[in-house]
């Protein structure tokens, strides 16, 4: 079934909502920076990431430095398959409580990557979005 887009399941979600706020933004924002990074790598690119760091109360540097637990395995598996937008959606959701600040980071950052996409000859960036 590798045509069928990978999701995020219930025992997924369970996990990222029982997990605490700097242990989810770590986890998540560890793979979200490895996506962003894979697809540009830009001054302007980074500092759209940092600002949606920032906004999930990591400080600068934090996320990269982050070790996972053995149990949070198959989640990681799953982020790191899911699609580039998907992995936005998830932070917004995941960030709502943040209010509007993460939302519009995270939105800027997504028409970036889509500008940067229709300039883009790589059929890779184009699958990343």
């Amino acid at each position: 079934h590798s045509k069928r887009p990978v999701h995020l399941d219930k025992r997924h979600r369970e996990m990222l909502r029982s997990m605490p706020p700097l242990g989810w933004a770590a986890l998540v924002l560890t793979i979200l920076q490895s996506k962003v990074e894979a697809v540009d790598d830009s001054f302007e690119t980074q500092a759209m990431l940092g600002c949606i760091t920032a906004q999930c109360g990591m400080p600068l540097g934090s996320v990269s430095s982050w070790m996972p637990q053995r149990s949070q395995r198959t989640l990681i598996l799953t982020l790191r398959s899911i699609s580039l937008k998907s992995l936005l959606s998830v932070v917004q959701h995941g960030m709502s409580q943040h209010g509007h600040q993460v939302e519009e980071a995270v939105d800027a950052l997504l028409l970036h990557l889509r500008r940067l996409a229709g300039h883009a000859v790589e059929p890779l960036v184009q699958q990343l979005l």
